[in-house]
């Protein structure tokens, strides 16, 4: 059985001021702007005029998104939404993350005296030549942070193979701070190193039954009128141990070559589900210093209940967890973080007779 157990950052059933506010307003804590799905979750979005009793509810909105942060399945709160783990550059509430961040900067290799500044969804793509073959390379970073560097347009231009005059251009259109120096123009808070790649994985939502309204927007619109008397959707543990394990060496690989880090963070429950049904433990790599892989995992406090300020249950528990990506044969005992893409075992076979045993073939070869 499943339930929702937040919506737009607070308890379902919490009459805290904020909670209630937020609700009216349709808006995230974490962000401090309008709910937008989780940047996961778009097409979740709510007509209201096919659903009268719920634009009550939220009037002057012709579409609402569906503002769930979290799940409740066998008593333990699933996070479905990553602005729930980490809003970094936001304009929203930081105390409410002030664990999480404070955690990301210290294992993250980060100076908060050099200032970090943050770009979200960024991507990066090239190819290159080898051996004749075209490689590519395309990726897309929830967030890298970097520190500020002082470079000349000059420079600029040489990096990015573009002009001088539209070097100046996009620096004053993207908020960087240009001076003139001896007849020179400069770009006072370039990117620079340290940098630190941030990437956020929570768990995906099931598709939902829509005769038992589990859809995860039918979900909501009972929640929000219904409280407690609502069925939720599954999990996806799957889809989401893939899309990690598919990206986990890659990304880690990518901050080290760039001369930083890449930090993954992600809920302690599926931190678990991931050590269970893979051959990574990570509970082999408990560190205080990073290494090449490095994963941030939090959770809820084992009550589940609220902060009395804020409204909002608190992310406090915290491990950190690192390794190598992978370990020679100088290391037999020990495992590398390339084990994700590792089954934890393998079945006997008459596991598979006994599967094939038990519905019919859908026809033969000739």
């Amino acid at each position: 059985m499943s339930k929702i157990f937040e919506v737009f950052g607070f308890p379902l059933e919490s009459n805290h001021p904020d909670a209630i506010s937020h609700r009216e307003q349709a808006k995230c804590p974490f962000s401090g702007i309008d709910c937008d799905g989780g940047g996961n979750r778009y097409l979740s979005a709510l007509q209201l005029e096919a659903h009268p009793e719920l634009a009550k509810r939220f009037p002057d909105r012709n579409r609402l998104q569906v503002g769930v942060c979290s799940l409740l399945i066998r008593d333990k709160p699933w996070i479905v939404c990553p602005r729930r783990l980490l809003v970094l550059g936001s304009s929203g509430q930081i105390e409410l993350q002030k664990t999480v961040r404070g955690q990301l900067v210290k294992h993250g290799g980060l100076s908060l005296a050099q200032g970090c500044r943050v770009w979200s969804e960024v991507k990066v793509k090239t190819s290159t030549q080898s051996a004749g073959e075209k490689i590519t390379f395309d990726y897309t970073f929830d967030y890298v942070v970097a520190s500020s560097c002082r470079k000349s347009i000059s420079e600029v231009a040489e990096m990015t193979g573009m002009s001088e005059n539209v070097c100046e251009r996009l620096a004053g259109e993207n908020q960087f701070t240009l001076a003139r120096r001896d007849g020179r123009v400069w770009i006072d808070d370039f990117p620079g190193d340290p940098i630190a790649i941030v990437e956020i994985m929570t768990c995906s939502t099931s598709g939902g039954n829509k005769e038992k309204r589990t859809q995860i927007g039918m979900a909501f619109e009972d929640a929000i009128l219904k409280g407690k008397d609502h069925e939720g959707p599954g999990i996806n543990y799957r889809q989401v141990w893939a899309r990690m394990a598919s990206q986990l060496v890659a990304k880690s690989q990518i901050g080290l070559a760039w001369g930083g880090r890449t930090v993954w963070i992600l809920q302690d429950v599926l931190a678990d589900y991931i050590s269970k049904s893979t051959r990574l433990d990570l509970h082999q790599y408990l560190s205080e210093t990073a290494d090449e892989v490095n994963v941030l995992v939090f959770g809820y406090e084992e009550s589940l209940l609220p902060d009395q300020a804020s409204g909002v249950v608190l992310l406090e528990n915290f491990q950190f967890f690192s390794g190598p990506i992978s370990v020679g044969s100088e290391s037999p005992g020990r495992d590398g973080f390339v084990d994700i893409i590792k089954v934890g075992f393998v079945p006997p076979k008459e596991l598979l007779w006994r599967s094939l045993f038990r519905k019919p073939p859908c026809g033969a070869i000739q």
